[in-house]
């Protein structure tokens, strides 16, 4: 769902309580993903460590069946270690269903319906939130620390998983390069409408945390994991599907108010903030850097000035790293897969206005100022070399820093290791 809530200035969208939360809290105007796809970007944000880095560099269902790397820690298993209660409700997308990870409770582990694709059970919203709100009925008369993990699936195509209904009644927000008409008018109203619903389910642990008093001193994180399922955005690393939402609230810590925060973030860097808030220490191969100084100290320098970005899709033909300035935004494309260059109505793998196609030219670079869109690919234009280069070296040594695959060669997956281990035990 990216960023497509009210308080990121989307006019058409229905979200009374996420636009109440970021009031009372801080909103991330310029937060990130690491991959706009579930499994790396999930991996990520929960182990502080790159998709390269970690082993989660696509998706974790079959056939494609990343694992996260022996030895790598969750954010629940190190919370576990410290003493807290950890507990998942309902979804995530970091290990198989049968991982338990570092969770010693799953509420909803039996519930729901069981989704062909990802194998997993999935719970809507508003059951999720119920649930959530008896665990918090439960620890209010409890000083032990919690970590509650909360996964909602209503935002993921085709948006009317638990009976949401469409909602066009602020109208329909098309960007530029979808396409207008009456599929795709139809298409994001269903999205705005399960946007809603989400909505509405977070109202009620957010007023269930008021009640119980239980508000004032727990941290509590809204993200997504990647940009919405329109053209550009989630499978691409254009801002469309790296920019996603963060709110963040904890009032006896300092967060509250309406705070904005306008400093670049990348979700790797969540996991090292909540250490450094908790007074955890964190550990050594974490690559996120801790944005917690912004709530200590007004004068503090921002963490970091650029974000990283990839996106491994075999299934798609597509192979691409990107590096993000404030000003500018670089893309390598390692495979010529194909690309999406105008809008058109209808739909293409069940995404609207995907048009015609062309092939993927080797670099991209995008003015972010003057081309928020990222439609003028300025990669290959001499006058920008000097900038080309510079990002092509930072975009290297963090190649070179996480050991991607990529500069090897052809990534190998886990489903060609399988094949050629199969044909050669014949």
């Amino acid at each position: 769902m990216g960023d497509w809530l009210g308080c990121y200035q989307h006019p058409t969208l229905n979200t009374p309580h996420f636009d109440a939360f970021a009031n009372d809290g801080c909103l991330f105007s310029n937060a990130y993903c690491t991959s706009p796809v579930c499994t790396p970007s999930r991996g990520a944000m929960m182990t502080g460590r790159y998709p390269q880095s970690n082993g989660l560099m696509s998706l974790i269902q079959e056939p494609y069946s990343w694992r996260l790397n022996s030895g790598e820690k969750h954010l629940s298993h190190l919370l576990h270690s410290h003493g807290y209660r950890t507990v998942l409700f309902n979804h995530q997308h970091e290990a198989p269903p049968d991982d338990n990870l570092g969770f010693q409770e799953q509420p909803l582990k039996e519930s729901g319906w069981f989704h062909l694709i990802t194998g997993e059970r999935i719970v809507s919203a508003v059951e999720t939130a119920e649930a959530v709100t008896e665990f918090l009925e439960e620890c209010k008369d409890t000083d032990s620390p919690f970590y509650a993990q909360i996964g909602m699936f209503e935002t993921h195509t085709p948006f009317d998983w638990s009976g949401a209904e469409p909602d066009d009644s602020n109208g329909v927000e098309i960007k530029s390069h979808s396409a207008h008409g009456t599929i795709t008018n139809k298409y994001i109203s269903g999205l705005q409408g399960a946007i809603s619903y989400l909505d509405k389910a977070v109202g009620q642990i957010l007023k269930k945390l008021a009640s119980t008093g239980l508000d004032k001193n727990t941290i509590v994180v809204f993200t997504s994991d990647h940009g919405v399922e329109l053209p550009r955005c989630k499978w691409q690393l254009y801002d469309g599907g790296l920019k996603t939402a963060l709110l963040m609230r904890w009032p006896e810590g300092g967060i509250s108010g309406g705070t904005v925060c306008n400093w670049q973030t990348s979700n790797i860097d969540i996991l090292p903030t909540l250490l450094d808030l908790a007074n955890l220490p964190i550990p050594e191969n974490v690559q996120g850097k801790s944005f917690a100084s912004f709530f200590r100290d007004e004068k503090a320098l921002p963490a970091r000035e650029i974000t990283f970005g990839m996106m491994h899709a075999a299934q798609r033909w597509t192979e691409s790293r990107s590096v993000r300035s404030d000003k500018f935004k670089l893309i390598r494309n390692f495979t010529p897969s194909r690309m999406p260059i105008a809008p058109k109505e209808g739909f293409k793998s069940h995404i609207p206005g995907t048009g015609p196609l062309q092939e993927r030219p080797v670099v991209e670079m995008y003015d972010l100022a003057a081309d928020p869109q990222e439609l003028n690919n300025l990669g290959i234009d001499p006058c920008y070399r000097a900038v080309r280069e510079n990002l092509d070296d930072l975009l290297l040594k963090w190649l070179e820093d996480v050991d991607d695959p990529i500069l090897r060669g052809p990534v190998i997956t886990p489903y060609h290791q399988m094949a050629t281990a199969d044909l050669k035990r014949q």
